[in-house]
């Protein structure tokens, strides 16, 4: 029953947050009066709205996309591969491309509690958006394309207009898996050089072969930080290895395609390269991506 009413008020982000201010109003008005007599008829209503309320916030707390899919393939199996080489105290092992998108969906009819999987999955798949968000800042058309849908979730009235969410909100978590496994089809070591390589070719033109000589750098590039300067700690609060971080990212992308890169542009991408390296590498090997 706690869980039917926390999945009452989760029609969307709004309702949630509005159910949850007034029930801090009414904590703060019950512990006023308790305990005089006048408080004992509103203790059973009181406790009900403490328990959805605390239910709420601990849904908020452990809301992961890999748990509330594991959920749905409870319901319907075959949603997910599991790598069965982890053992039951290792974490779970998804390969997001290989999600079976349409059985989620079917899961998604069966179950009772539509509105709280889907605030729950809208509050994962943020978590993991701000994340990949962080390892590469040229995202941030995925990260516009989510608010539309939470905008558009946000303004949802009905039963229909949850399930129109779940859709979105799915087929959103697909094309970020698709961006997941894009590391890969570029050939590329990890999500780092990714990034690095991001920067370098945004808005370029490039032959398959400058493409792979910028992948060169790329990876060069971050090798060479990672092996020396970025290992310092705390790099970020001195002057002069700040420096000498930027002045070693101009020297190896001096070796990007002369053709494609003017000097002037060098310059630039080196400052673009520098700010994403200052932004996530904080030093003594500890870097944003970390942190997942």
């Amino acid at each position: 029953m706690i869980r039917d009413g926390a999945d009452a008020v989760s029609l969307n982000e709004e309702t949630r947050m509005s159910f949850e201010m007034l029930a801090r109003n009414v904590f703060r008005k019950y512990a006023a009066l308790f305990p005089e007599k006048q408080a004992l008829p509103f203790t059973l209503k009181v406790s009900a709205i403490e328990a959805i309320y605390n239910q709420l916030n601990q849904q908020v707390r452990q809301a992961d996309v890999t748990e509330i899919i594991l959920e749905l393939q409870s319901i319907v199996n075959a949603c997910v591969i599991v790598d069965d080489r982890v053992s039951a105290n290792d974490d779970v092992y998804m390969d997001l491309s290989k999600l079976d998108f349409a059985k989620l969906r079917q899961a998604y009819e069966k179950t009772p509690r539509k509105n709280e999987l889907t605030f729950n999955l809208q509050q994962a798949i943020e978590r993991k958006m701000e994340q990949m968000l962080k390892e590469n800042p040229l995202r941030i058309s995925f990260y516009e394309r989510y608010k539309e849908i939470v905008d558009e979730y946000n303004k949802g009235k009905s039963m229909e207009d949850t399930l129109q969410a779940f859709q979105n909100l799915i087929e959103f978590f697909a094309q970020l898996s698709e961006e997941e496994q894009r590391v890969i089809r570029e050939n590329l070591r990890n999500q780092e050089s990714l990034a690095i390589f991001d920067l370098l070719v945004d808005g370029k033109e490039l032959s398959d072969a400058e493409v792979k000589m910028v992948k060169e750098v790329a990876i060069k590039t971050l090798t060479a930080l990672k092996s020396e300067l970025l290992n310092i700690n705390k790099w970020r609060e001195s002057r002069q290895i700040q420096a000498q971080v930027k002045g070693k990212i101009y020297t190896e992308l001096l070796y990007l395609p002369q053709e494609k890169y003017s000097d002037e542009e060098v310059g630039t991408r080196t400052s673009n390269v520098y700010q994403h390296i200052y932004t996530n590498y904080y030093g003594g090997g500890k870097s944003v991506y970390l942190q997942k």
